[in-house]
């Protein structure tokens, strides 16, 4: 059942409950309001001869209607006599005369007040105290009525935001994926455990070598999250002095030391409900762990210089590019706290170890290029795609980016060369590795003719996917195969053999 079909269902009931009513006692105004718990009470429904549209969503504030306040207070029917000092309750939006009967009873459920029932008409001696008592008794089921009503439209509520919440992440999957370009089984995995954490609430350690992407990373976990409303706040933590590093993450009061003139929120307030991104962890200072695991522990601190705790609700992401390991076991990092920090580690491989993804990625950050500058001819030459196939990228994805920002600026003409692939590392920390049969498929298998009109880089690609293939014997399967050795999943590497048009015996 939709949301809206409950709503609707809920006005009905009350519909009925007040038709019913005025079956067994003659009304002209009966009203139902529930009470919020702060003396206030709201209509919820009216109905009668005397009911207008005045009365939609229309407040009683308790302090202002004693003699109403009185009624709740003792918990039992009452009928207004025309001696009693009595304010009546619609004054405001209905102008009844001044002998007329009113009936009040509280709608209670296990002696907690939950609302009010009125009943009114404009003729004297309309109640009787068996009419009285008749009410007082049939409120209790309307209490009943009113508290599963109330659940019922919290429940559509909660429907209504977990269904927005899922269409967001349907349509947020493919567009926090754009960001994230690749097509390599190392990769493929980091996406499936993107998506498999993102949707929880514990902390992810993300681990990899500098330029791996890792806040890219941790800005889709944020935006495919419950929190992707709420603010992603990155904080880097070594450049984090150790005698700012406190105030910059809590905050601090006004006062608090030299220089502190107004109150100041730390990075945790900034991030509440949202998430906090910690970007080397590795490098926060020693002496502010304790404080930092005591907040993630209990969801609370203090401002330097405060003695009031601050309750936050902030999902942490930490990244890092050293061994956190090796650091708890070297005295410089607290193993409580790495602990705490890895509830969900992730290693993002280097781009050396992703080598299909190395022209994908090329590709990608060009045409981010011809997007954001106008050019719509930017190309890449075969020699210049070759030259960034056979470079192991020690700077990771970072390195690979701004090299390839480089080369736009010089390729004046709109074709990249290969001299344009310019300040690569020299040695051979940055050489292909040596000893695979695939390897030497590539540095030995002469290159294949461009055919039809495949654009360069859909060149290159058919050219490296048939060095692995005469390589591999032609087999695409298992260990030794073609998929293992491009680091492919078989059927990606079918369906990109399909696309180059390329028969399993080239």
């Amino acid at each position: 059942m939709q949301g809206n079909t409950i709503l609707m269902n809920s006005d009905r009931v009350l519909e009925t409950i007040l038709q019913a009513l005025g079956e067994l006692v003659e009304y002209e105004l009966a009203v139902i309001l529930r009470y919020d718990g702060k003396e206030r009470l709201q209509v919820r429904k009216a109905m009668g001869p005397l009911a207008n549209r005045a009365f939609q969503n229309y407040q009683i504030h308790l302090d202002d209607q004693p003699d109403l306040a009185a009624v709740l207070q003792r918990k039992r029917a009452h009928l207004f006599s025309p001696e009693e000092n009595h304010v009546d309750t619609y004054a405001e939006i209905l102008d009844l005369p001044d002998q007329h009967s009113c009936l009040v009873s509280p709608l209670l459920l296990e002696d907690e007040l939950v609302g009010l029932l009125t009943l009114d008409h404009r003729s004297c001696n309309r109640f009787s105290p068996a009419i009285l008592r008749f009410v007082e008794t049939l409120s209790k089921l309307m209490s009943l009525a009113l508290i599963q009503l109330d659940v019922s439209q919290d429940l559509a509520e909660q429907n209504r935001r977990l269904l927005q919440e899922r269409n967001h992440l349907l349509a947020a999957e493919s567009d926090v994926f754009s960001h994230l370009a690749g097509e390599s089984s190392a990769w493929l995995r980091v996406l499936d455990a993107i998506k498999l954490v993102a949707g929880t609430s514990v902390p992810v350690l993300l681990q990899g070598e500098t330029g791996t992407g890792k806040e890219e990373v941790a800005r889709a976990i944020h935006r495919l999250s419950g929190r992707f409303r709420h603010p992603f706040v990155p904080v880097n933590c070594s450049a984090l002095t150790p005698t700012l590093a406190e105030s910059e993450l809590f905050g601090h009061e006004k006062g608090a030391f030299t220089g502190a003139l107004a109150l100041k929120k730390g990075r945790f307030e900034l991030a509440h409900q949202g998430t906090l991104f910690l970007d080397e962890i590795g490098d926060l200072p020693l002496e502010l762990q304790p404080k930092l695991l005591r907040a993630l522990q209990e969801g609370s601190f203090e401002r330097v210089g405060g003695e009031r705790p601050v309750q936050v609700d902030v999902r942490i992401v930490a990244a890092t590019h050293v061994n956190l390991e090796k650091a708890v076991a070297e005295g410089k990092f607290r193993e409580d706290l790495y602990y705490r920090l890895a509830v969900f580690p992730l290693e993002l491989p280097p781009l050396r170890a992703r080598a299909a993804d190395v022209l994908v990625l090329a590709e990608f950050f060009l045409r981010k290029i011809r997007e954001r500058s106008g050019k719509p001819v930017l190309v890449f030459s075969p020699e210049a795609l070759e030259k960034i196939q056979r470079y192991s990228w020690p700077g990771n994805v970072r390195e690979l980016k701004n090299v390839i920002e480089r080369a736009s600026i010089l390729a004046v003409d709109g074709i990249i060369r290969a001299e344009h692939i310019t300040a690569l590392r020299a040695g051979p920390c940055c050489a292909v590795e040596e000893g695979s049969a695939e390897k030497a498929a590539v540095r030995s298998t002469p290159a294949v003719p461009a055919t039809g009109n495949l654009a360069p880089l859909e060149h290159a690609m058919a050219d490296h996917i048939r060095k692995a293939l005469a390589a591999s014997g032609g087999k695409i399967y298992g260990p030794g195969g073609a998929a293992a050795r491009l680091g492919l999943k078989p059927s990606t590497l079918q369906s990109r053999m399909k696309k180059l048009g390329i028969s399993k015996g080239e």
